[in-house]
């Protein structure tokens, strides 16, 4: 019972911080939010997308997603960059 408990508090924190995760990309100016994929497991999050964004917007999204609780660290792999 209690590795439910656990595995159940894990899910609702990866789920709050890629609702918040996209939520301030969305609102960022400068950074197209609604073409950044966000995944999150166990505090790690992942960025991708299908479209090519700058330099200067993937190192932004890094640094927006780094400053939210959470977060232990990101992928920015996936972000497609010129």
């Amino acid at each position: 019972m209690a590795g439910e408990v656990t595995k159940t508090k894990e899910a609702v924190s990866d789920t709050w911080i890629t609702t918040k995760v996209k939520t301030d990309l969305m609102t960022e100016k400068g950074i197209p939010g609604s073409d950044i994929k966000v995944e999150t497991n166990k505090g790690v999050v992942s960025l991708s997308s299908d479209v090519e964004i700058t330099h200067a917007q993937k190192e932004m999204a890094v640094a927006i997603t780094k400053r939210i609780k959470g977060v232990q660290a990101v992928s920015a792999a996936g972000l497609k960059s010129e």
